[in-house]
């Protein structure tokens, strides 16, 4: 078995498995769920965040957890001690998640047409998953695999804006979603 530095379980979402999520994410999404029952400021949240995070690194026996599983725990956790209805409206939404544009770019085979349609069909798939925060990694990798260049010019500067042009775009639908594009 894998153990992860955190001693957590890794996080599925959808096709995606996250290594790193914080207790912060659970623990507002468990605030808003009491706000939302009319439990103003319920200090409850951080007990119940810490007692899933020491159920998942202590007693959970798998190696993976889907958020389906998470949110279903958190309910239950919360319909034992009577606060149904909170646990009715935990909903909890994927924490950051990271796409490599380079992995994109291998995929489609150098092919800038299949690029766009993958990382369109991505960033579909992210917003049905109900992804509020999106990390784009690998940005200058994959324009110089696109434009098969071993060094950065014009050329890599015209596609470049493209994809920024692409995820303007595409991202003006979502206000409620945060995307951060990460060039390195």
């Amino acid at each position: 078995m894998i153990a992860l530095p955190s001693g957590l379980p890794l996080l599925r979402v959808g096709r995606y498995e996250l290594a790193a999520y914080e207790s912060d994410w659970v623990e507002e999404s468990i605030k808003d769920a009491a706000r939302q029952a009319g439990h103003e400021e319920w200090w409850f949240a951080c007990d119940i965040t810490r007692s899933l995070m020491l159920f998942l690194r202590n007693k959970y026996s798998g190696t993976a957890i889907t958020l389906e599983d998470m949110n279903r725990k958190i309910r239950q956790i919360l319909g034992r001690i009577g606060f149904k209805d909170i646990g009715d409206r935990v909903n909890l939404a994927p924490p950051r998640v990271r796409v490599s544009l380079q992995d994109l770019a291998i995929e489609a085979d150098g092919f800038e047409l299949r690029f766009f349609q993958l990382l369109d069909e991505r960033l579909v798939e992210l917003s049905e998953l109900g992804a509020r925060s999106i990390t784009l990694s690998d940005a200058r990798k994959s324009v110089k695999t696109l434009r098969s260049a071993k060094n950065w010019g014009p050329k890599c500067d015209d596609l470049e804006q493209d994809i920024l042009y692409f995820l303007r775009s595409k991202l003006i639908s979502r206000p409620d979603c945060s995307v951060e594009l990460k060039f390195n």
